[in-house]
């Protein structure tokens, strides 16, 4: 009987070293699988951002990433715990940067969409056709425009038409400015009209647009900090009465009716933080 406890514990051991054994070159495989396909897709963002990353690097660094995240989250806190967790973090880390940099830079972008188009209404005042007009914009206008107007020439060097290359570009930077500024450019093409006097209606546009974007941001975010100090005015008034008075919150903990009050008011508490939240969010 003694003996047999140790033999049952060995063998369920043993067992389940086997199946890990066996099932680990099809883990493995599995995910090598999930990393190629990811890095794949990572450089081909990166390659529309002209960052030229091969996909060798690409999965070398995400290999790398959760052992230098767990490793640095270790050696600064000395708990296995977090460094667990920066493991965890340093997974997604890689697509986290690439999702950030690509918003950051399409942001860019359109922040310099109303200085491209300025420049191309001078220069088609200038007497240069279309084409000079992006060529010169994507010689004078830093990057992201100059690079997004610079692909766009090389495309129509390589024969491809010049309305599909405009389009192309709202393609990769996807927005209703950019929908305004490609139709503009198509419907004046079409219909021969002054492309400069509709360059210039169209900067009026974007500029208001950008106004009341800037109104609507500033709202909301003055939404959401009332919301967030409402939210947090209870709690901090809790804090400071229990400082004061332990026994005060005593009904809350001991008494079956207060514990099912108190879950009652974080419930609510938080569900109205949430419709605050939710209410308050920026449309844009």
């Amino acid at each position: 009987m003694i003996l047999s406890v140790p033999l049952v514990y060995g063998l369920c051991f043993g067992s389940v070293a086997v199946a890990a054994a066996a099932g680990y070159p099809l883990i493995e495989q599995q995910i090598m699988t999930v990393l190629r396909q990811w890095t794949a897709l990572a450089s081909g963002q990166l390659e529309e951002m002209f960052l030229n990353l091969t996909p060798r690097m690409l999965l070398i660094i995400s290999l790398l990433s959760p052992v230098i995240c767990g490793g640095l989250a270790w050696l600064l806190s000395e708990k296995l715990v977090l460094g667990g967790m920066g493991a965890v973090l340093g997974l997604f880390a890689p697509r986290i940067l690439i999702k950030q940099m690509d918003k950051i830079r399409r942001k860019k972008f359109h922040a310099q969409l109303v200085d491209g188009l300025l420049l191309l209404s001078s220069s088609l005042k200038a007497g240069l056709s279309m084409l000079q007009a992006f060529g010169v914009a994507a010689e004078e206008m830093p990057p992201p425009l100059s690079q997004e107007f610079g692909l766009m020439l090389k495309e129509t060097r390589m024969g491809v038409n010049l309305d599909e290359a405009i389009k192309h570009i709202r393609e990769r930077m996807p927005s209703d400015d950019m929908t305004l500024f490609v139709t503009a450019i198509l419907v004046g093409r079409e219909a021969g009209g002054d492309v400069t006097h509709i360059f210039g209606r169209l900067v009026e546009t974007l500029r208001e647009r950008k106004k009341i974007k800037e109104k609507i941001k500033t709202l909301t975010f003055m939404a959401k900090l009332q919301g967030i100090i409402m939210g947090l005015l209870p709690f901090i008034f809790c804090f400071m009465v229990y400082q004061m008075d332990h026994n005060y919150f005593r009904f809350f903990v001991k008494d079956e009716m207060g514990k099912i009050m108190l879950v009652i008011i974080i419930v609510m508490q938080l569900i109205g933080t949430l419709l605050f939240m939710r209410f308050s969010r920026s449309p844009l």
